[in-house]
């Protein structure tokens, strides 16, 4: 394939298992770029064998890493490659051809993103996009997480799928959600933001059933089932960390909000539930009674805000427990 003036951009950190095909993937244009916030595996070891430029920046946020590179580039075409993602040949030619006719400023790539054990269709991580080529005079990242591509510029779409292998295993996915939560408490208590009883009730549950039903996640399975509850647990962590950020927080286990989830998914993992009565149903009825039980029958709900997110963890953790019992039932994890 004839190299085209387009640079690939890698942020990475501690990614020794994924950055080999993320590179590969990257050997379609004539400059690669890894921006490393000092990796403490093998990472860089990795990268330094294959012809890329390598750059190494504490990491503040993800907007300004990525930014920092960009400037750093030489060509004004930029893709934006996660160190977890990988290209096809119908997408690398779909991207020089863009280049090529230079109708756009910037352009869309839909995305599969990889869950358990499928590539998911449906709820918001099977219909998910972003702005990853662009031209480095038009554009710019905004944003401390989940960090907003600014286009000066007309947008276009390619059609072919960029593949995203998000997950690992459901500890590590859960480290994830703990870190992105983490950002997006900092960013709300910067802008003032409170903890309310409507975002700790409403929107972690409008978060699951909306992507569950509405996005078609159920009809992924329990692949569907658990990205979208993890969803819902992502939402949740975000206001309770508001909440400690606001002093707020009176219970000493959501104080130490990330240990203690962690913990909760150590419980789960060492006792899973292989053989649930009500089989995919017991998904969905389980960890509801688990919460009544937190919630009503152990008195939580006296501790107000802090009982509900307790009560909420612990059906959580139920949750978990199922899904720990149905991957070892085959083996995935």
């Amino acid at each position: 394939m004839t190299h085209t003036p387009i640079t690939v951009i890698i942020p990475t950190y501690n990614e020794e298992h994924f950055i080999k095909q993320a590179l590969q993937a990257a050997s379609f244009a004539d400059e690669c770029i890894v921006i490393d916030s000092y990796s403490t595996d093998h990472t860089l070891e990795i990268a330094k064998g294959f012809n890329c430029k390598i750059l190494e920046r504490k990491f503040d946020d993800f907007s300004s890493q990525k930014n920092f590179a960009i400037k750093e580039a030489k060509n004004n075409w930029i893709f934006i490659l996660d160190a977890d993602e990988f290209l096809l040949p119908k997408l690398q030619k779909q991207i020089i051809n863009a280049v090529s006719s230079n109708q756009h400023k910037a352009y869309r790539i839909l995305r599969r993103n990889f869950f358990i054990n499928r590539f998911l269709k449906n709820g918001s991580n099977g219909r998910d996009s972003a702005i990853r080529l662009i031209h480095k005079n038009y554009c710019h990242y905004e944003g401390l997480v989940h960090e907003r591509m600014i286009v000066n510029g007309s947008i276009g779409l390619l059609p072919a799928f960029m593949y995203h292998y998000t997950y690992s295993n459901l500890r590590s996915f859960l480290s994830k959600k703990n870190k992105y939560s983490s950002f997006q408490a900092h960013q709300k208590y910067n802008k003032n933001s409170k903890t309310s009883y409507l975002h700790l009730l409403i929107k972690p549950s409008g978060r699951f059933w909306g992507e569950y039903t509405l996005k078609g996640g159920f009809l992924d399975g329990i692949a569907g089932l658990t990205s979208t509850r993890m969803n819902g647990y992502g939402v949740l962590s975000r206001y309770v960390k508001l909440r400690n950020l606001n002093t707020k927080t009176k219970e000493e286990r959501l104080q130490n909000y990330d240990s203690f989830s962690l913990s909760l998914n150590t419980y789960a993992h060492s006792h899973p539930i292989k053989k649930p009565l009500l089989g995919y149903f017991s998904f969905l009825l389980l960890p509801k009674l688990t919460f009544i039980k937190y919630y009503l029958l152990k008195g939580n709900a006296l501790k107000g805000k802090d009982g509900y997110a307790l009560s909420y963890l612990y059906s959580f953790q139920k949750f978990q427990q199922l899904v720990y019992g149905w991957l070892e039932k085959r083996g995935l994890d």
